[in-house]
């Protein structure tokens, strides 16, 4: 399926050479398995090189020197890279390592200190700046069906169940002025979204290249250090989006409304034929604030500590997945997001 990606007031849309397995077997930091070679001809920084060209993140390019071999103060332990097969074998609850390093590498992420939604309030123009919106050519006039969030340079977090058909991934998208238009490099659902489900329900949209990130454009933090992971079950969350409003179909300006979280038993018993586990986050409106039907994939979020007990960002905890078939007819509507903590190691596997 054919689909845009609008980013902000920006437009975003949205196998490496073999080993030669005669070199000396070593254990990468995480334990995985590597070869001992020099670091220009490491497959893996060769990838990072194509990616990222002279601009790879300082805190994998010092990482990966420093996994030197034993005896060999000229050769690196080079992550072997995975084949398909391999991947989809892969444990998912284990964290990358480089992955997780380049997630924590993202500059000023989230830092805008100063959700479509039925009942909510317009955001203010730049409030949001990694808000990213699909836009599905398949449709008549591209409707706009989903939501996501910038969260490097080069992704966008978004539902899998919004990621209808791959079969043109890779296909450059274009779009009108002012909007920036990328393309689409590759796209990375979970291996264990089941189309129609409630479970595993999120994807990753790699763009062809880099971001340019403004005042206006930049990524959102993820929960990518201790400081980061503790959220209390009564938190409050934004979400964001351009959905249905209790008033409007369609609206023009992103949206956005306030959720608190409540325990997973409470989406239990509203969710009935669905199977809510600890992989999601469940949360109500108020009156009738809550996400609707076109927020779907978008973030949920809000301004907790990141990196140090003193700097504080918004940061994402969820990606909206369902609850939108009751917008604004409705006081009490249960919803449920993705949670990106639980999600995390699989991310950290697929950003790099």
């Amino acid at each position: 399926m054919k689909y845009r990606v609008i980013l902000a007031t920006g437009l975003i849309l949205c196998s490496l050479p073999g080993l030669v397995l005669s070199q000396r077997s070593c254990r990468t930091p995480n334990h995985l398995e590597g070869l001992c070679l020099e670091y220009l001809e490491c497959p893996f920084v060769q990838s990072l090189k194509k990616k990222f060209s002279n601009n790879i993140p300082e805190d994998i390019t010092s990482g990966l020197k420093n996994t030197q071999c034993t005896g060999s103060s000229n050769l690196i332990c080079c992550p072997i890279q995975k084949t398909g097969a391999q991947s989809a074998n892969s444990n998912i609850n284990q964290y990358d390592l480089w992955g997780l390093r380049f997630l924590q590498s993202v500059k000023n992420c989230g830092n805008k200190i100063t959700t479509r939604l039925s009942g909510g309030q317009k955001a203010r123009p730049g409030e949001f700046p990694w808000m990213a919106l699909l836009k599905y050519e398949k449709y008549p006039n591209g409707m706009l069906l989903c939501g996501g969030s910038l969260i490097s340079k080069w992704h966008i977090l978004t539902a899998a169940h919004c990621i209808e058909n791959r079969s043109d991934v890779g296909k450059t998208m274009h779009c009108l002025p002012p909007y920036e238009d990328y393309g689409v490099q590759k796209v990375t659902l979970h291996p264990k979204y089941d189309h129609g489900m409630i479970h595993h329900d999120i994807a990753i949209i790699e763009l062809d290249r880099e971001v340019r990130v403004d005042k206006h454009i930049f990524p959102i933090c993820l929960p990518v250090n201790e400081e980061s992971q503790f959220v209390t079950y009564d938190q409050s969350f934004y979400i964001t989006g351009w959905g249905q409003t209790d008033t409007t179909d369609a609206p023009t300006t992103l949206q956005k409304v306030v959720v608190t979280r409540k325990y997973l038993f409470e989406c239990q018993k509203f969710f009935k034929e669905s199977e809510v586990n600890d992989n999601h986050i469940c949360a109500e409106g108020s009156d009738i604030k809550h996400s609707c039907k076109g927020d779907s994939g978008g973030p949920i979020f809000y301004v907790h500590k990141f990196a140090d007990p003193d700097t504080y960002r918004y940061v994402q905890y969820g990606v909206t997945s369902t609850g939108g078939d009751l917008c604004g007819k409705t006081k009490k509507q249960m919803e449920i997001f993705t949670s990106v903590i639980s999600m995390l190691p699989w991310i950290t596997q697929n950003v790099l």
